[in-house]
């Protein structure tokens, strides 16, 4: 494909050299579309990808000796096969891969190598010492070290040294190194305490408009001297996103769709400009693409940064922020998602479309709030992805892994400024997750009789239900919830799609047959093996199955085996969902804190059923198994 002038993009009009907005004049920059510049780049991060990295900020792995938290008969415990679940992604057989044209599989290898690229992004995010540590592990098991390697193995699968494992249990890998509520995004050392105080002083001193860089989304932060500065992730990493832009770019040239090649650019200059307004209009684009033979996201998800949203905890400093109007945002974590469109399955998510007005018309307090679906405005694509690669935070196993998405997020430029939104499906993850030992599982916490409406399918349209129902609800202002913003929005997410359920079944969208199905599958899948309060996802299904089995609507009887009661679900699921629709209206933090403590409660009920899913699956852990990405990536 020749890419000179792409006219009509957004109002966005692209040449060789430059482009610019009609509706901003005043922004312009310079593009980096001269692609042959860039060729050695390119060219060299095949080896660079493969081999040890220097990034910012990292210390050469010979400076410092790590200790590995982990013996070597508990590495091999949790690396076994019985324990260590494997996500197989597509490989070369795949039919779907195999009717690409060749210019696809030609950009699907560029799209790879930007995946890898922006998963160094992630690890310097998640803890300072991922990448130093990750060089140690590496260089250690070249030496022949197998501590070393089992070591590498988990972190990996969990990219990261810290994480949970499906049982809620801990796995931190180097000895002396915790999680911190910071992650990588500020200063090692700073404590709580200690950045609501700065954040104050700053204030006093008129520094306002670097108070409010430092709670954007999009920066990371450092001390300077007595005060905090923030520097956007184009700029602190710069390295990183100039090499993966170079990778679309080079992409853009050679995919067959010009959709697709018009978001490819337009997320190149995105990753290369201190702007979000880029950000925005690339997210745009992504969201309305719906005929594409390829896909690629980049996914910007704010579930891991406890530092930022601390600031609503203190009054004072809250009241400083809201006088200025300014709103902290929790930092984004970077993932990427790289796959091929399934078209038959892409057909089947569109079926519900059309409902999504009757949804959004059946959300409690609708006329309080605006929605991103309206009776005349339906800004919702969807597709089904045979995936290539998971990278970043998207990709990183901690007890759950993503099935889907539902972006861009309510915070991001695009949907404030009337943009649309996007749900993509992962199909080699669904199928594994439900793969193996779904008898035995279900033998050991369901009731007999209602094992004959367990079906996969079923768990499929949940979750279809599930990331639809993210955009239903208060579009905006939900940060004030703070730390448990993401708990409660997840929760939303449930409990909506129970009464979205009822609502389509109604009107005939599901038959009664599918509605029992939808719901001992759920039920099935959504019990856990252990206790996991760090996790918003994990979090909400503790919530809500204690919820379920107060309201009588799940049963469990002394051996820990669960009775759905069908008549019961959804006057449970309606209730809960008015009580989450007015925290995310009128709540504060405090509130949502108060709201998760009342129904975070691991109950006997739910330690009965975590023993007996234990007994019949032993999976610890789990990792992504990339074939084709892994090919592509050193080609």
């Amino acid at each position: 494909m020749k890419i000179n002038r792409i006219n009509n993009l957004n109002s966005v009009y692209y040449s060789k050299n430059n482009a610019k907005s009609e509706h901003s004049g005043s922004v312009k920059y310079e593009s980096n579309s001269n692609v042959l510049s860039h060729q050695l780049n390119s060219l060299a991060y095949a080896n660079k990808y493969m081999t040890a990295l220097s990034f910012k900020g990292a210390l050469d792995s010979e400076e410092k000796n790590f200790k590995l938290n982990l013996n070597f008969d508990e590495l091999k415990r949790r690396t076994s096969p019985d324990n260590f679940a494997a996500y197989t992604l597509i490989d070369e057989s795949n039919d779907a891969y195999k009717k690409l044209s060749q210019g696809d599989k030609t950009a699907l290898k560029h799209l790879v190598k930007a995946a890898k690229i922006l998963e160094e992004v992630y690890l310097m995010q998640d803890n300072p010492h991922n990448i130093e540590f990750k060089n140690y592990l590496e260089e250690q098991t070249l030496k022949g070290n197998e501590q070393a390697r089992l070591t590498l193995q988990l972190f990996n699968a969990q990219k990261g040294i810290n994480a949970k494992d499906i049982e809620g249990g801990s796995v931190n890998l180097a000895r002396g190194i915790e999680p911190k509520l910071q992650r990588g995004f500020y200063p090692e050392d700073l404590t709580e305490d200690e950045f609501h105080n700065i954040l104050i002083l700053m204030i006093k001193k008129n520094k306002i408009s670097e108070v409010k860089k430092i709670l954007n989304q999009r920066t990371m932060v450092e001390r300077d001297g007595k005060y905090l500065k923030a520097t956007d992730y184009t700029d602190y990493f710069k390295e990183q996103f100039v090499n993966a832009a170079t990778e679309l770019e080079l992409a853009a040239l050679t995919s067959s769709n010009d959709d697709f090649n018009r978001y490819l650019i337009l997320q190149a200059n995105a990753l290369m400009m201190n702007n979000p307004y880029m950000d925005a209009l690339a997210d745009k684009k992504w969201a309305k693409l719906q005929d594409t033979p390829l896909e690629f996201t980049i996914t910007r998800e704010s579930y891991d940064d406890r530092m930022t949203p601390s600031v609503n905890k203190n009054k004072k400093l809250s009241a400083m922020l809201k006088k200025l109007g300014i709103t902290p945002y929790a930092k984004d974590n970077i993932g990427v998602r790289v796959g091929i469109v399934n078209k038959e399955g892409t057909e089947y998510l569109l079926k519900i479309k059309d409902y999504m007005p009757l949804m959004a018309d059946n959300m409690p307090f609708k006329e309080e709030y605006e929605q991103n679906i309206t009776q005349n405005d339906n800004k919702q694509t969807m597709v089904d992805v045979e995936m290539v690669d998971m990278t970043g935070q998207l990709g990183a196993y901690r007890g759950a892994i993503s099935l889907a998405s539902n972006l861009p997020n309510n915070d991001k430029l695009s949907v404030i400024s009337g943009g649309g939104k996007r749900n993509v499906y992962h199909i080699q993850m669904r199928e594994a997750k439900y793969a193996d030992n779904i008898t035995k599982k279900l033998d050991a916490i369901l009731n007999k009789s209602q094992h004959k409406y367990f079906d996969t399918q079923a768990l499929h349209d949940f979750t279809i239900l599930h990331e639809n129902v993210h955009s239903l609800g208060p579009k905006n202002g939900t940060e004030k919830l703070g730390i448990y913003k993401n708990t409660i929005e997840e929760n939303k997410a449930d409990m909506g799609a129970l009464v979205m359920l009822d609502v389509l079944t109604k009107n005939g969208f599901y038959t009664p047959l599918q509605q029992k199905k939808l719901l001992v599958s759920y039920f099935s899948a959504y019990v856990q093996k252990g206790p996991d309060f760090s996790n918003a996802h994990r979090l909400r299904n503790i919530m809500q199955n204690n919820f379920f089995i107060k309201e009588g609507a799940l049963s469990v009887d002394d051996n820990g085996i669960m009775t759905v009661n069908f008549e019961k679900v959804t006057p449970a699921a309606n209730k809960m969902l008015k009580q989450i629709i007015r925290l995310q209206l009128d709540g504060t933090q405090k509130d949502a804190q108060e709201y998760i403590k009342q129904n975070a409660v691991w109950s006997d009920e739910l330690d009965k059923i975590a023993h007996n899913i234990k007994q019949a699956d032993s999976t610890l852990n789990a990792r992504i198994v990339s074939p084709l990405a892994d090919k592509l990536a050193v080609q």
